[in-house]
């Protein structure tokens, strides 16, 4: 996304494709927490204030790319339908849901590699008030307000691919989701070029 734009503003106007009984509720509540001025982590990608909102943003566009190239009958198309452009924005907004209310700023020290020595500083440190799980608090926190259909919640549930602390100990429930709907893998490979091309190139800049 073009860092020169709000990204409070543009999360906002996509979550427009969101129709669906309890998205308002559900947005009233991201508003008031601390959703579009937290990190999306505390030491990579996204390690700074409002890198949650941008990381969401990042993911659509590349989830969006996906979608399209990803067509299920092979046929070019030149947009995609509002149920599609819903699910899109329901993945891609509110994955990291469960990032909320967990980076705190707080006291730090760094090593500066010009002198060698040790400066203090800001950094955030993770906290997790209500540790559930990565992609399972997501789901929880997004269907106390608004339903997901069954292909939503595995990607959703899923879209840390083999990040995931359940899935490095077996490897069966991830393979599963993923041969039961395209979006478990479409999500992942938007949350990784998100992070690892976008988000990458954004800090080198």
């Amino acid at each position: 996304m073009n860092g020169t734009r709000d990204p409070k503003a543009d999360f906002l106007t996509i979550y427009k494709d969101i129709r669906r009984p309890g998205a308002d509720k559900l947005l009233a509540w991201l508003k008031s927490t601390d959703f579009f001025t937290a990190p999306a982590g505390a030491k990579h990608h996204g390690a700074h204030a409002g890198g949650l909102a941008v990381h969401s943003l990042n993911v659509w566009n590349r989830l969006r790319e996906i979608t399209l190239r990803d067509t299920i009958d092979g046929k070019a198309i030149l947009d995609l339908t509002p149920e599609t452009n819903e699910t899109v924005a329901i993945l891609a907004l509110l994955h990291d849901v469960c990032k909320v209310g967990v980076y705190h700023l707080e006291p730090g020290r760094w090593r500066n590699p010009e002198t060698g020595r040790w400066e203090d500083h800001q950094e955030y440190k993770f906290r997790d008030p209500f540790p559930l799980g990565h992609g399972e608090k997501s789901l929880f926190l997004i269907t106390k307000y608004m339903a997901l259909t069954e292909e939503e919640a595995l990607a959703i549930r899923w879209h840390m691919g083999a990040y995931d602390a359940a899935a490095r100990s077996d490897l069966r429930d991830l393979s599963a989701a993923m041969a039961m709907t395209p979006w478990v893998w479409c999500l992942q490979e938007a949350d990784m070029c998100a992070t690892y091309i976008d988000e990458r190139e954004a800090a080198d800049v």
